[in-house]
């Protein structure tokens, strides 16, 4: 297996024979006032191993069963961030930052659904994500689609935050209630090294 390891934030991010030029991750939810959303875009992919020595199309090869031996990655919490008020805090807290500073995902495997038809590949990849110590077994729903010399990742999962111990966020005395279900979204754009 070839293990590559780097930083991707907003800048582009040299992981060896994929370079990935942007990330964000999502976080949406309900409250009984309204929803809510928050967002970063600073994601640290700190360990990602393709299934065998990169050849030809590498982001084609990335699409193949078995393409994608690993990926680790790390998303600092006090990153995210809301453009409604009051939301980072209640967020950080609720995730005891400064305890445990980051979120992790481990990728265990990725499989293809060839049910899905033309046009984007939609993969299911298979991993543990760790909240606040937590670990469990999750599966995320991936979208891929090849852009020319770029590859378009979509992925989306839905966790109850009272799966990971995490008390959802609550309002002043108590009076805005959460719904502990969440829908954690990423965005990421690829491409092969050698393009430019």
């Amino acid at each position: 297996m070839f293990a590559v390891g780097g930083n991707a934030q907003e800048e582009q991010t040299d992981l060896g024979a994929l370079r990935v030029t942007s990330v964000t991750l999502t976080i949406e939810g309900t409250s009984k006032k309204a929803p809510f959303f928050a967002s970063t875009k600073t994601v640290r992919l700190t360990n990602l191993q393709l299934g065998g020595p990169p050849e030809g199309d590498v982001l084609q090869q990335v699409l193949q069963p078995g393409g994608l031996a690993a990926v680790d990655v790390a998303v600092p919490v006090m990153s995210i961030t809301s453009p409604d008020k009051g939301v980072d805090e209640r967020i950080h807290e609720s995730l005891k930052a400064a305890e445990y500073p980051e979120i992790r995902f481990r990728l265990r495997s990725v499989t293809n659904d060839p049910s899905y038809g033309t046009g984007p590949v939609l993969l299911r990849a298979h991993g543990t994500l760790t909240i606040i110590g937590v670990d469990r077994d999750i599966a995320v729903t991936v979208k891929a689609m090849r852009a020319g010399s770029w590859l378009l990742v979509d992925g989306t999962t839905d966790l109850l935050m009272t799966d990971f111990g995490i008390k959802p966020p609550q309002g002043l005395l108590g009076m805005l209630k959460t719904d502990p279900a969440v829908r954690i979204r990423f965005y990421l754009t690829l491409r092969a090294a050698e393009a430019q």
